[in-house]
């Protein structure tokens, strides 16, 4: 007997199912794009092989679209398995910087250009990680938003605090902010992080943004035809 087809949960409304589909709909793309900076990266800024991680990424794209579709006992077991996916992300990102900054430490070699676009791709790679991962995160996640079933946020987005705004809800957009604004600040900007792991997340992100910079950017003007070593 063929299993039935799933449905979303029936507590979405048709507009906010629509809204769900079109936030995992970019939510797949921002993990096609982060395969796609991670491919030309160096093999020593990967881990295994090149083609390792992007291949268990691009597997979270059907684990993402089922989010969608799962609904009774089955949700809890793609919320686990995303759950894993971010936790994934997270490690892959941090472990992109930390063998950019051994590989560099080590003594780089190659052309300034090829290492500014493998930290510019780490320092993408970095924003788009993290801010699926707020996205995931913030006050149970985005089916419970939706649903209103919101009793501890993580984020306070400005516009909650207006008069009129009530209604509104954060999109993937707002989270991919958030982490640009991140670590280009160093510090929460405009939205700030309420509770302890989206703190730590925080530090971990923003940490690793300073080593990608600053040891990146030292080490390219070195190697830029007429720079004086060490300046």
């Amino acid at each position: 007997m063929s299993e039935p087809v799933a449905t979303p949960p029936a507590t979405l409304t048709p507009a906010e199912r629509r809204s769900l589909q079109i936030s995992l709909a970019w939510v797949a793309l921002v993990v096609v794009a982060i395969v796609a900076l991670q491919l030309p990266l160096p093999d020593v800024v990967t881990i295994g092989p090149t083609w390792l991680v992007p291949f268990i990424e691009i597997i979270g794209i059907p684990i993402v679209a089922g989010l969608y579709f799962v609904a009774g006992e089955r949700t809890r077991l793609v919320a686990v398995t995303m759950t894993g996916f971010i936790i994934f992300l997270i490690l892959a990102s941090v472990m992109n910087a930390m063998l950019l900054l051994i590989f560099l430490v080590n003594g780089y070699t190659e052309s300034g250009a090829a290492l500014l676009f493998a930290g510019f791709a780490v320092l993408i790679v970095n924003v788009l990680s993290f801010g699926i991962v707020y996205w995931w995160l913030d006050s149970g996640g985005p089916v419970a938003r939706l649903e209103g079933r919101t009793t501890s946020p993580d984020f306070l987005f400005p516009q909650q605090g207006m008069d009129g705004m009530q209604n509104w809800k954060p999109a993937l957009l707002d989270y991919l902010f958030t982490a640009y604004t991140n670590i280009i600040a160093f510090s929460p900007t405009d939205t700030m992080p309420l509770s302890h792991r989206v703190k730590v997340l925080f530090i971990v992100q923003s940490s690793t943004a300073v080593v990608t910079i600053v040891v990146t950017l030292s080490r390219a003007i070195n190697l830029i035809p007429g720079a004086t070593p060490g300046s």
